[in-house]
């Protein structure tokens, strides 16, 4: 069955300093473990969500199906409700008349969680997590962080609440350390860009002939006014994708003068991603290429892989069945890394 993983950079997951990015101890693979053995002790699937959603905005519970890790690699195999504000999904019959269709509740929600499963593997070793995606999956970078976000807020041994208000975490700490400082949990990514691209782009820096910059923008409403009001206000307003996001690709004439200048602009734009699922990307046009683009989040870092594993019917693949699959092909799922230049 084939997969399309996408690779993202660990910048932070664990417990930090205050005021620091150091870690109040080696704390990612114990805040992992300890999320693996509070799921085994949950009774049932419907005790495994670590946040109740608000669907009157749109949020949805996020539930797990499996978690299994070892030696710093963990699967982590979600469930992620597909319902609306009243849990129901709704449905219609495909010969109905457009305009006439009636409209039906699909499942019964009080019995079941209606839903599709999403895959991760966290790699400590490789400082990366990557999203598998499947044909019978969805994929959602934001259903795992707010799981395990989750998880340390609200039911984490970690967590350390008010005196006064057992509802209000004030810090994390080490369980068996009882009087030692507060922390903070941090999990951050970014998204892996491409190295062997990089890599090929220093060597060709002086070939670039554009920069390109992709970004996403919510459009603002503007209101016209005097001779612009007057002219077509009307039809320039059904134009404006009012509060939506719009994606947003700018092309410069650009060669850089050095290999330096080329890499501070990828250190920069690498700088500048927090939100690893935001529409954001730079490329570069080189000479010779007629006009195609070559962005930093190539194809090494988003890569199809035929796993040569079978689901049991409907059901997701399970985490250790997974984990162990990753276990014998990690050569060949592990983005390499770039050369190391030879000192002059």
């Amino acid at each position: 069955m084939k997969g399309t993983l996408q690779y993202y950079d660990i910048d932070k997951l664990g417990i930090y300093k205050r005021g620091s990015d150091e870690q109040l101890f080696n704390s990612n693979e114990t805040v992992l473990d300890s999320l693996i053995g509070w799921f085994k002790q949950r009774p049932n699937l419907v005790n495994t969500s670590t946040r109740k959603a608000d669907k009157a905005v749109g949020q949805s519970n996020v539930y797990c199906y499996d978690i299994d890790g070892a030696n710093g690699e963990y699967v982590f195999v979600l469930w992620n409700e597909l319902t609306n504000a009243d849990d129901e999904i709704l449905t219609i019959s495909k010969d109905s008349k457009p305009g006439k269709a009636k409209v039906k509740s699909g499942v019964d929600s009080n019995t079941v969680i209606p839903g599709l499963p999403s895959y991760y593997w966290i790699s400590l070793n490789h400082n990366f997590i990557a999203t598998i995606h499947y044909d019978h999956a969805m994929t959602s970078l934001v259903a795992l962080r707010n799981y395990i976000t989750g998880y340390m807020q609200n039911y984490s041994e970690f967590a350390v609440t008010h005196k006064d208000n057992e509802d209000k975490v004030i810090g994390y700490r080490h369980p068996d350390d009882n009087n030692g400082d507060l922390g903070y949990f941090k999990l951050e990514l970014k998204r892996k860009t491409d190295e062997s691209t990089i890599e090929e782009l220093t060597q060709k820096y002086d070939q670039i002939t554009k920069i390109v910059r992709r970004t996403q923008k919510q459009a603002e409403y503007v209101e016209l006014t005097g001779w612009f009001h007057n002219l077509a206000s009307q039809a320039v307003g059904r134009g404006l994708p009012k509060t939506k996001e719009v994606h947003v690709e700018v092309e410069l004439d650009f060669t850089p003068a050095t290999k330096k200048d080329f890499l501070d602009i990828v250190t920069a734009y690498q700088k500048e991603i927090i939100d690893p699922d935001k529409y954001n990307n730079l490329g570069f046009v080189l000479k010779g290429e007629s006009g195609r683009k070559v962005f930093l989040d190539g194809k090494h870092l988003k890569t199809e892989f035929d796993f040569e594993i079978q689901r049991i019917g409907k059901n997701p693949f399970g985490a250790s069945e997974l984990l162990d699959y990753i276990g014998t092909k990690q050569v060949r799922l592990v983005p390499r890394k770039p050369n190391k230049s030879k000192a002059a």
